[in-house]
């Protein structure tokens, strides 16, 4: 293992190491000590938020019907990197802002700040694949969707996952200890001014743009293959087409799967918008101020560049939050499972007499378009013909199969009896 002294021989360094400030202009530390304890503890809350909110969502899973959808499986798994971003991005305000400009307390050393750099740069480039094979995802699943429960299934996704959560990461810390005479090869690993230039900067805003880049080009597809099927659809009703009207299992089966992707589709579209409106300005700022960019570090003067970097800092973290929301507001599987633990914990923390049917659950769905105050079952029976009695019978197993619930201000209780019955 080499040492110190030769690293600094090999290197030819032998003045001291200096500090790595962007400050070049008196800044009163008054001020400044002003600005880091009142603004900095609200990033922390916001991140605290957004993990609040990926955790809730997370831990819906328990009460999420197996098996999972490769769309949702995706979809929480991307969650799952908001969750991990926020993480990342709460304790580096945390150790490399709050405590050191507000308290000077010091708890890392740069080593490990070098290292939680670069997992949360990996980060960064994981939610960007996650939304990249969504993309593919929806496409596969518009452009052929009765080959898609073959072609997406569970083991592909979990392998495209493993990998978009290991190799970004992994690649990073690789490539901080491949630099000669800087990160982790430098002595404390005080020296990290590849950080701060164009080279890494371009690149690494580069993967980014380029992953906005193939989102666009694969939606844009998307958009057409969606806008041809609703204009066949419309097409044969308005013709009134035999193969239209006439009773046909693939054709409905088809037509089921392209609904349940088209609304995927539309959910998945506002996550990017809330990628590109949180991550754009910060990406934008990343790539165009640094040390030998158009635009130098010292811009500007204190007091502007903290209260910028602070609304971009504010952007990615509000990124995380609205994409909890949009999974909870427009995703059904995560709607239901989410009411389900409601109610759960309070069975558990409330009590009360009435025994809630948690594990009837499954078999309800919501309805937004439904009335919040009016409560309609739906029940689906099936009716078959006795050919030599010419007599119908109900079948009563599947009265129970399929029903809608559309009062979300009480949870089902066993034995309890709908207000109004529509058979159909």
């Amino acid at each position: 293992m080499e040492t110190v002294d030769s690293i600094n021989d090999r290197c030819n360094y032998t003045r001291p190491v200096p500090n790595n400030t962007w400050e070049n202009d008196v800044v009163d530390p008054h001020y400044s000590h002003f600005l880091y304890i009142t603004f900095t503890p609200v990033l922390i809350s916001l991140c605290v938020f957004s993990i609040i909110f990926n955790v809730i969502l997370l831990l819906s899973v328990l009460w999420i019907r197996r098996p999972l959808s490769p769309t949702l499986y995706i979809s929480l798994s991307l969650a799952g990197t908001d969750l991990y971003t926020s993480f990342l991005l709460g304790l580096s305000f945390t150790v490399n802002s709050l405590l050191p400009e507000g308290f000077q307390v010091y708890l890392m050393d740069t080593c490990t700040s070098l290292g939680l750099e670069a997992l949360r740069l990996g980060a960064i480039v994981t939610t960007a694949g996650h939304l990249i094979v969504l993309a593919f995802n929806h496409y596969i699943g518009i452009l052929r969707p009765l080959h898609y429960p073959a072609t997406v299934t569970h083991g592909t996704v979990t392998v495209f996952v493993f990998f978009l959560w290991t190799l970004p990461p992994s690649f990073l810390f690789a490539y901080f200890n491949m630099i000669p005479c800087q990160a982790f090869q430098s002595p404390q690993c005080q020296l990290y001014d590849f950080l701060k230039e164009s080279k890494f900067r371009s690149t690494f805003s580069a993967v980014l743009f380029a992953a906005l880049a193939i989102m666009g080009i694969v939606y844009y597809h998307i958009f057409i293959l969606v806008k041809k099927h609703q204009a066949s659809r419309l097409l044969y009703k308005q013709s009134g087409s035999v193969h239209f009207n006439k009773p046909n299992q693939v054709r409905r089966q088809t037509e089921s799967q392209q609904s349940k992707n088209e609304k995927a589709l539309y959910t998945t579209l506002l996550i990017v918008g809330s990628v590109v409106v949180g991550w754009m300005p910060a990406c934008l700022q990343y790539y165009l101020i640094c040390t030998d960019c158009i635009i130098q570090p010292n811009w500007a003067s204190f007091t502007v560049r903290f209260y910028t970097y602070f609304a971009t800092n504010c952007l990615v973290i509000l990124k995380s939050a609205v994409n909890s929301y949009i999974y909870a507001a427009r995703m059904q599987e995560i709607q239901v499972a989410i009411r389900k633990m409601y109610c759960t914990l309070k069975q558990k923390l409330c009590g009360g007499n009435d025994e809630m049917d948690v594990a009837g659950f499954d078999q309800y769905k919501y309805s937004r378009s439904s009335a919040k105050n009016r409560r309609t079952v739906i029940c689906r029976i099936s009716v078959h013909q006795n050919k030599d009695e010419n007599l119908t019978e109900i079948n009563q197993d599947n009265i129970n199969n399929d029903y809608e619930l559309t009062n979300f201000s009480s949870c089902p209780k066993k034995n309890e009896t709908p207000n109004t019955v529509t058979y159909l």
